[in-house]
């Protein structure tokens, strides 16, 4: 028991130490490096504590894991539940118009009335205003009364109800002209009567609502929610006296811009939603794919004509119908798109049009038309360079630079990774060293420079083999650069002179960094790297014995190869780290020196 005191003491100190950072040597580091350390030591002193945690309380971790268990089943069989409730599909095409209603505004109501048009119909509620100037001056505004009436001074009764405002103002004027010779009229609107609606059938929220009289049926069926999920978009009925009078059909106003709604509402009116018709979807190769609904006199053809028609890139060879026939689900292959303007719709109905496979690829630098191509499903890197007129005199394809967007993904999540073990080796490097026994500094400039180093996304290709072996098939957002020939090798790193040496053939290693100059003091020359140019790197190492220096001359220097000497490292763990940041820099390197070459070319 005091043994098992002890050790539970001992790891308790352990992880309280263990993530300590001196002061004085964190302010030493860049901001950055500094933010990112601490959040790394934290993390790292949260992790231990449960791995600490979990050796003194297994049974009680362990039921906490079944707890959790039965917790996550039970929640499970509840989003499925409701999932078979709502029949969810995320992948189901959305039912064209149903957005419709769905606005920031809560009407299509204008914020501010405008005063109607001429057509205006008059009932009991309005309010004019009328003004008499010649024979008898005044201005009243007069309430049009539940008879549908007015009642004029020097004029006496006047029954408008029913009438246009253009009709109304005819009227009053005949009326003044035979009582009051002379005398100019003028009659405005002044306000609009409230009308008391019923909204029915399948929206959203059925009821009675009051409404401006200057409202149409849209207004009435907006107010009200709009359509529900059993409800019509091309059957909605304005209904007066128990007779339709005007019908709403939205695809009209979504499809044609058609906003042809000329009856206003009156109280007792009726705006009825009907059930919704044949709903036919639509997907593959057309503009708009979608679900649509088609009324009763429409056929197939119209579902081609509301997505908007067919894409270039359709397969016209592979259009299907789906139709459920005896209760089985048939695919009818369509041999003419025109077979659709015969076939009568059935609810439930899907066209499929096959789409062939196309992407965007783009190629710079020594080809004669560099820019951006569409490549069919299957092409390769050599249809891309043929598509680009193939090379030019000056091109050098042993350095191509192949980029491809999973690859730079991958490279990413290796950049993170990396990142995160140097930080961990700084924690712990920092522990070892209170004395000062190692220099930090190039581990430090090391993670500073993975931190900021932009994932290249790089494939080795072959673009010298005639075969055509390794040729790889093009996918979206690939992006193919093709330098110019270059007579230089670049060497960079711990030697007195970086930079471009002239190339010499037969040439090894050590002559190129002689031309540069050869070694600085502090340089761990065992451990060199080389990025050839089509994007392969090798670790050269100068062996030594008693007698002499025998360099390692199986490695072949090309062209634009890239020789990088680096620094001493004092811990193992470190030099393990760098080798693996060499190789990202020294890529990343790689990229933009072929880059520049091809930026030049074009």
């Amino acid at each position: 028991m005091k043994n098992f005191k002890f050790i539970t003491l001992f790891l308790a100190i352990f992880i309280i130490q263990a993530q300590e950072l001196d002061q004085a040597y964190l302010d030493s580091l860049p901001e950055e490096i500094k933010e990112d350390l601490l959040s790394r030591s934290e993390s790292n002193a949260k992790e231990a504590e449960v791995n600490y945690r979990s050796t003194t309380s297994s049974l009680k971790k362990e039921k906490d894991l079944v707890d959790l268990k039965l917790r996550l089943e039970a929640d499970l069989k509840k989003l499925n539940e409701r999932l078979e409730l709502q029949n969810t599909d995320p992948y189901k095409l959305k039912l064209f118009g149903s957005d419709f209603f769905n606005t920031f505004q809560t009407s299509f109501m204008p914020t501010s009335e405008a005063n109607p048009d001429s057509s205006y119909t008059l009932d009991t509620g309005d309010v004019l205003n009328i003004q008499l100037i010649g024979q008898q001056d005044f201005i009243e505004t007069l309430l049009l009364q539940r008879d549908g009436s007015i009642n004029m001074p020097y004029i006496g009764k006047v029954v408008l109800a029913g009438l246009s405002l253009n009709d109304a103002s005819l009227l009053i004027k005949s009326k003044v002209a035979s009582v009051l010779i002379g005398t100019d009229v003028y009659v405005n609107l002044d306000k609009i009567r409230d009308v008391s609606i019923l909204v029915s059938g399948n929206t959203e929220n059925p009821g009675i609502y009051t409404l401006s009289g200057n409202s149409n049926a849209l207004h009435a069926l907006t107010m009200a929610g709009g359509v529900n999920e059993f409800g019509s978009y091309r059957v909605i009925n304005h209904i007066r006296d128990n007779k339709v009078i005007e019908t709403l059909d939205v695809y009209d106003l979504l499809l044609d811009g058609n906003y042809n709604l000329k009856k206003r509402l009156r109280s007792g009116d009726v705006i009825f939603v009907e059930s919704r018709k044949k709903i036919v979807t639509i997907d593959g190769a057309v503009k708009r794919p979608a679900m649509y609904e088609l009324s009763d006199n429409e056929n197939l053809d119209s579902v081609i004509k509301y997505s908007t028609g067919i894409k270039q890139t359709a397969d016209m060879q592979n259009i299907f119908l789906e139709r459920m026939l005896d209760g089985t689900l048939k695919s009818i292959p369509i041999f003419n798109i025109a077979q659709f303007e015969s076939i009568k719709p059935i609810d439930g109905d899907l066209i499929y049009v096959r789409e062939f496979a196309y992407r965007t690829a783009k190629i710079s630098g020594a080809v004669y038309k560099p820019g951006s191509y569409t490549m069919a499903s299957g092409e390769t890197i050599d249809d891309l360079i043929e598509k680009a007129g193939g090379y030019t005199e000056t091109a050098y394809p042993f350095g191509a630079i192949y980029e491809n967007q999973d690859a730079k993904n991958i490279n990413k999540r290796a950049n993170e990774l990396l990142y995160a073990e140097f930080l961990d080796n700084i924690i712990a490097l920092s522990q070892q060293n209170v004395n000062g026994n190692f220099d930090m500094a190039p581990i430090m400039g090391l993670t500073k420079e993975i931190k900021s180093a932009k994932p290249s996304g790089r494939i080795v290709v072959d673009l010298v083999n005639e075969s055509g072996e390794y040729s790889l098939n093009i996918k979206e957002g690939d992006h193919l650069i093709i330098p110019e020939k270059t007579n230089t090798v670049f060497v960079y790193g711990e030697v007195s002179s970086e930079g471009a040496v002239m190339y010499e053939g037969d040439k090894g290693v050590e002559y190129f960094i002689k031309k540069s100059g050869g070694y600085k003091k502090n340089v761990d020359n065992s451990s060199i790297y080389i990025l050839h140019p089509n994007g392969e790197t090798e670790r050269f190492s100068k062996k030594r014995n008693i007698f002499e220096s025998q360099p390692d001359k199986s490695i072949k220097i090309y062209p634009g190869s890239i020789i990088f000497v680096p620094k001493k490292l004092d811990d193992s763990a470190s030099r393990r780290l760098a080798s693996q940041a060499y190789v990202s820099i020294l890529g990343n390197l790689g990229i933009a020196l072929a880059s520049l070459s091809s930026i030049d070319n074009n």
